[in-house]
């Protein structure tokens, strides 16, 4: 059996990682590694090795000795870890992206974008400000005016924007699209697993998932973000409903540059 792994890398933590894994084992039934939950700093981990490689070994014998050492039975250290057909290694991060197709380029490389502005506003709601310092009372404070949501967008935006990659060697999967079960793309992932079954059997496979590491695990009845649960009504991944102008104001104008590279607006 010839392994294959799967590599799914996304921007940020509330991206809908885990639930678009969860799409993706519908067409290849994978393993992630090391468990279900998993989020592996492999990329950040290559990126660190290769700055140093990149920068301070000067010698050809020098870089095969360290290859040797660290990449060159990296991908059979991986596979040996599974006895499922396909593998999955997800991260949160765009840090190393680039470099995963040149180390593993008989592989699946994925790349998972949402919308920024739904993934600040989990980001926030998901924040645990119950101890009490002055920090957390500066939150709660500019949350609801909109200056904090600014900030915060428009920090995080712009760490992701330092490390953005160029994705020509990777598949780019919109959360969206796979809530909204788009016939396109699931023919393409159908096409790319070879999977067998109907598109209609596909998408009542996708349908049945269920709500898993939410910061809204409320609306749909979880008692904490890891639960997993059936969708309700009260639980719309991709338009939030904001009651606070503000706060809807200052997510838009600190997230708008990413916005716009991912696509958005």
């Amino acid at each position: 059996m010839k392994q294959k792994i799967i590599f799914l890398n996304s921007f940020l933590p509330r991206t809908g990682h885990n639930f678009t894994a969860e799409v993706i084992k519908v067409f290849s039934n994978h393993e992630v590694l090391a468990h279900s939950r998993s989020e592996t700093r492999l990329s950040s981990i290559l990126e660190s090795y290769y700055e140093v490689y990149d920068k301070k070994i000067l010698f050809d014998s020098d870089r095969e000795f360290m290859d040797e050492l660290f990449i060159n039975d990296l991908r059979q250290k991986i596979v040996r870890n599974s006895s499922y057909e396909y593998i999955m290694i997800k991260d949160t991060s765009f840090v190393g992206v680039e470099r995963l197709p040149f180390i593993f380029p008989d592989d699946f490389h994925f790349i998972l974008i949402r919308d920024p502005k739904a993934v600040f506003l989990s980001l926030l709601k998901g924040m645990n400000l119950q101890k009490k310092c002055l920090k957390n009372e500066v939150k709660k404070w500019g949350i609801p005016m909109g200056f904090y949501p600014y900030s915060y967008s428009k920090k995080l935006s712009n760490q992701v924007l330092e490390v953005f990659p160029k994705m020509e060697k990777h598949f780019i999967i919109r959360y969206e699209d796979l809530v909204n079960k788009d016939e396109k793309l699931l023919m393409e992932l159908k096409e790319k697993f070879n999977t067998p079954k109907s598109l209609e059997k596909i998408k009542k496979e996708i349908e049945e998932i269920n709500v898993i590491n939410s910061s809204f695990y409320k609306e749909v009845g979880a008692t904490k973000i890891w639960d997993g649960k059936p969708k309700t009504d009260k639980f719309n991944p991709i338009n939030r409903k904001l009651t606070n102008p503000f706060l809807r104001k200052g997510i838009e104008a600190g997230s708008l540059k990413l916005r716009k590279k991912l696509g958005y607006i």
